[in-house]
């Protein structure tokens, strides 16, 4: 074998270093080439070990972040194909997460194919979990679309709270066009709920016609819940008006209730001013 220090001389030509010097150059040229080899060997592996279906996945969060489509089709990547092959890696938080993040950006795309697809999930649960991702998604930027889409064809009857979610955020954004909208609903369970939903939202705002709301709703714990909502944050705001309100509830019980919360927010207004 060539002495490694004659053929580092050949190579460096007209160059005259030491003996000494050339001692302390080669080992670390010798390290540098080892530590590049070593990456390399580690790289190699890491891209072993990563599966299809978390390459595929890769490919796409890096396209949604970016915002960019390739032009060339070969290179686009099919968020569905993604996602089912994410489906098939072994259950656990993860794996999930992964699945969600890959449906929000999805959604922020194109909401309806990715609601087309959460629909189309056999487990009652996955499909629930997953048509919640995609409405939540576009309620970022656009809730009344939002509350659209999950009210689109193939909703759960057991939607998790989320219709009464969306709708709140929606009401943050255009509280007159969600009064109107939830008060058009056809009677029922689920109109009296949105209502005390959007009772709550405009209470931070509007109080007095947050109550006036509440107090068309039917009788009941509904309403009474509702209620205490409302008189919370009109207390905030007005404790006289809050009180005056309180004092005309009918049913003894809430009124007696109704105070006693009044009472209490006085006394906390009263201890934090004296500190």
């Amino acid at each position: 074998m060539k002495n490694p220090l004659r053929v580092l001389r050949s190579a460096t030509g007209s160059l005259r270093l030491s003996e000494a010097t050339y001692s302390k150059i080669f080992p670390r040229i010798a390290a540098g080439l080892c530590g590049i080899s070593v990456l390399a060997i580690f790289l190699a592996d890491k891209a072993r070990e990563t599966s299809p279906a978390q390459r595929t996945a890769a490919a796409f969060r890096s396209e949604a972040t970016s915002g960019e489509r390739s032009n060339n089709p070969a290179r686009q990547i099919d968020p569905a194909q993604a996602l089912s092959q994410l489906s098939t890696l072994g259950k656990g938080n993860e794996r999930d997460s992964r699945i969600r993040d890959l449906l929000f950006k999805w959604a922020a795309q194109d909401a309806e194919a990715a609601l087309s697809w959460a629909s189309s999930l056999e487990d009652p649960a996955v499909r629930r979990s997953a048509r919640s991702t995609v409405c939540l998604a576009v309620a970022e930027k656009d809730p009344h679309r939002a509350v659209m889409l999950a009210l689109a064809p193939g909703s759960e009857e057991d939607d998790g709270g989320l219709l009464e979610c969306l709708t709140m955020q929606w009401c943050e954004k255009d509280p007159k066009t969600v009064v109107d909208w939830a008060g058009g609903q056809p009677p029922g369970e689920w109109r009296e709920r949105l209502l005390a939903r959007v009772s709550f939202v405009l209470s931070k705002s509007e109080p007095a016609a947050a109550a006036h709301l509440v107090s068309g709703l039917e009788s009941g714990t509904l309403q009474d819940e509702a209620a205490m909502a409302v008189l919370h944050q009109w207390a905030l705001k007005d404790p006289t008006a809050a009180l005056q309100w309180a004092e005309a509830f009918s049913a003894p019980a809430l009124r007696e209730r109704a105070l006693v919360e009044i009472s209490n927010l006085r006394d906390s207004m009263i201890a934090r001013e004296a500190e």
